[in-house]
């Protein structure tokens, strides 16, 4: 089958190969990848920033058909379409072969039927979407009618905006790098937010004051936006991180200490909310759909890797099977 390889550590080393067809035990499942979504830690995973285990099948946001059942599984039928319910361990993508490949293997209990009126490019998400989720109802505990900043309008950062404004909040602003203002800040107003604007000192003159906001989302990973969000931060504020970055970081931890500020660290999302992701892309007010940009054959992956480095897509998905 074909695959997208991570074949030794480093910068680059990523190839798309010939791999058997992976093994399934007696509790699992064979997929048929139907989608995959390019995360930022795949690109990371390109670029050495984040290590793997190699070789390693690169992907964990999937979804596809049944191709087979191991014969402990009888509640899935061949061909039913298939998606992300839970996470489990080994991670794919990450310390295991994930889904950028023609099939997968995983645990039958961490999928189920892809819930009616969800497309598959929609289901493909399952696994992103509950990250916002968490950040704005475990991480930070969003009050209604508190102020919001969200730092990096990727897919995470623009979900991040949509949640908030369901569960409330009285102003969103949300601030991007170089490179974000053609696609990623217009899409952050389609997604809920009052003001899209490019992070800089004029920027960040306006969260001062009575402007303040007590709830920061640095979804970016840039050191400068880290240390704007302490900085502009209203006393008792809430700093959630959740981007990836490599540092360092010149955080002012005497005002962290003496404005009594909380910096809260979030990895992944909470399976919990899936239901409720589910019911609110179907009405529509959850706008999944909009985050994505193409569906690409996986033999282009890198045209695709390339565009979301430029920031000129928010989320791709690729297909496998061309």
């Amino acid at each position: 089958m074909r695959a997208l390889v991570k074949t030794a550590p480093g910068r680059g080393n990523l190839e798309l190969r010939d791999v058997p067809v992976p093994d399934i035990g007696d509790e699992d499942i064979l997929m048929k990848v139907t989608h995959c979504g390019i995360c930022g830690s795949d690109l990371h995973r390109e670029s050495g920033v984040y290590p793997c285990p190699t070789p390693l099948i690169l992907g964990h946001e999937y979804t596809g058909a049944v191709a087979k059942s191991g014969k402990n599984v009888n509640q899935f039928e061949e061909g039913e379409l298939i998606s992300y319910r839970t996470g489990f361990s080994p991670w794919p993508g990450g310390a295991r072969d994930g889904a950028m490949a023609e099939y997968m293997s995983l645990p039958a209990k961490t999928v189920w039927r892809t819930p009616k009126g969800i497309t598959p490019e929609e289901a493909s998400q399952f696994e992103t979407v509950i990250v916002p989720f968490a950040l704005v109802r475990d991480t930070v505990r969003l009050q209604p009618g508190e102020r919001v900043v969200i730092s990096g309008p990727g897919q995470i950062g623009l979900l991040t905006a949509n949640v908030a404004r369901i569960e409330g909040a009285g102003h969103i602003t949300v601030l991007g790098g170089p490179g974000d203002e053609s696609v990623r800040l217009p899409k952050a107003l389609e997604m809920g937010a009052d003001e899209a604007l490019p992070f800089g000192a004029e920027a960040l003159e306006k969260l001062k004051g009575d402007n303040a906001p007590p709830v920061w989302f640095e979804a970016s990973g840039a050191a400068a936006a880290i240390e704007a969000s302490v900085e502009c931060i209203a006393n008792n504020g809430r700093i959630s991180i959740s981007g990836m970055g490599s540092g360092p970081w010149n955080v002012n931890m005497w005002k962290v200490a003496k404005a009594s500020i909380k910096i809260l660290g979030r990895w992944g999302g909470n399976d919990k909310y899936l239901d409720d992701a589910v019911e609110l892309i179907r009405s529509g007010e959850l706008r999944m759909s909009a985050t994505i940009t193409e569906v690409m054959p996986i033999t282009k992956w890198e045209e695709a890797f390339g565009m979301l480095r430029r920031k000129e897509a928010i989320k791709i998905l690729v297909d496998p099977s061309c």
